[in-house]
């Protein structure tokens, strides 16, 4: 069973952080952490309240993943630390209100996903490069 993968992938299409899920549920994130390592499993009933809390059904968090062929990719052994390199993505969560644009943010996601039928993240990346394109355009004539 791939319950843990599927919960990590599940939470990741919500677009929610381990912290975020487990606020929501009212569990530590260490739970989530454990459930998605497959250390612990959650009770049934809360796999239900994860899966409403997910917007999924159980079924899905259960499913057993499909084999797919393996495909080898050389490691370039490149590794960027953009926090580095933006120190405002340390910092902007504590000064500002991100709540408002996470609502709105959530709902072109779930537009993009309904008109085109994009997974939650393939709409994600859609929007972000439309993002950048418009920042370029508008603002780094």
């Amino acid at each position: 069973m791939d319950l843990g993968k599927n919960i990590a992938k599940a939470r990741k299409n919500a677009n929610m952080t381990q912290e975020q899920l487990a606020e929501k549920l009212q569990v530590a994130r260490q739970t989530v952490s454990k459930w998605e390592a497959g250390t612990t499993m959650p009770t049934v009933p809360g796999l239900m309240k994860l899966a409403e809390a997910l917007e999924t059904d159980c079924n899905s968090l259960l499913a057993e993943e499909e084999k797919q062929p393996e495909i080898k990719q050389p490691e370039t052994g490149y590794v960027v630390d953009w926090t580095k390199l933006y120190p405002i993505l340390v910092t902007y969560q504590q000064e500002m209100d991100c709540a408002p644009y996470e609502v709105q943010f959530a709902a072109m996601i779930r537009e993009v996903q309904k008109t085109y039928g994009y997974s939650a993240e393939d709409a994600m990346l859609a929007l972000k490069d439309i993002f950048a394109k418009t920042y370029f355009k508008e603002f780094q004539p």
